[in-house]
């Protein structure tokens, strides 16, 4: 893909191609809170885990997850808890199948640990990854609207991503502030409901080992013309 445009000013803001093209891993510390990790997420809910993830393939791993001991690995088309020394503990093949038909029905109550590490790993590996996210084959980014906020311009980025990636819905939003970081992300978490349009908010971006991140994000519902709710 190429890098002109809105896509490379973006890029340029996060830290450039050249230096996301030569990173292979990402660590993070990650700390969750909310109604659905409260209510969705067994174990310690994902509190305070450390992530690291893959950059050139759908890879997280989650530790501690879902208790000290343990960890979840979310590899794609497979997610799996291990113990501390690499024994598979149990696993589940096709992940997001099961969120949809009848065994779907249970996971608008209550997520297994294996439900957990499925979205839990798409969804940081997702966050994790951009904007080279949206360098990867199959995903069609266009430029979208403007719009003001509180006196800023915003600018917006439209992605339309592969079936086959792991991700919260083919069609996204993101948008960026003025210096090209991101702002703001609007997507509908297919796996939570199909009724689940989300706004997130991105902010505190800071910058380790040269590229740079958005280290605060606050979910919120969206509602009829994208507004917040």
């Amino acid at each position: 893909m190429a890098q002109g445009g809105l896509l490379g000013e973006v890029l340029e803001a996060h830290g450039g191609f050249e230096r996301w093209s030569a990173a292979t891993e990402i660590r993070a510390r990650v700390r969750s809170g909310g109604v659905l990790p409260r209510t969705r997420a067994p174990g310690n809910k994902l509190a305070d885990v450390e992530v690291s993830v893959a950059v050139d393939r759908p890879y997280a791993v989650l530790d501690p997850y879902p208790v000290a001991g343990r960890r979840g690995v979310f590899a794609g088309s497979e997610v799996r808890i291990e113990t501390d020394a690499g024994e598979v503990v149990e696993s589940r093949r096709d992940p997001r199948a099961a969120f949809l038909g009848r065994s779907g029905l249970r996971r608008n109550l209550r997520w297994d640990a294996l439900d957990t590490t499925y979205f839990a790993g798409y969804a940081i590996w997702n966050y994790l990854l951009f904007p080279y996210l949206l360098m990867r084959e199959g995903v069609d980014v266009r430029e979208g609207r403007e719009r003001g906020r509180g006196g800023a311009l915003r600018r917006s980025l439209d992605a339309t991503f592969p079936v086959e990636l792991p991700t919260h819905s083919r069609k996204q939003t993101f948008w960026v502030d003025g210096s090209g970081r991101l702002d703001r992300h609007d997507y509908t978490a297919e796996v939570v409901s199909r009724f689940a349009a989300a706004i997130q908010h991105c902010d505190e971006h800071r910058e380790a080992g040269g590229l740079v991140f958005a280290t605060r994000r606050r979910v919120v519902p969206r509602g009829p013309g994208g507004r917040a709710l």
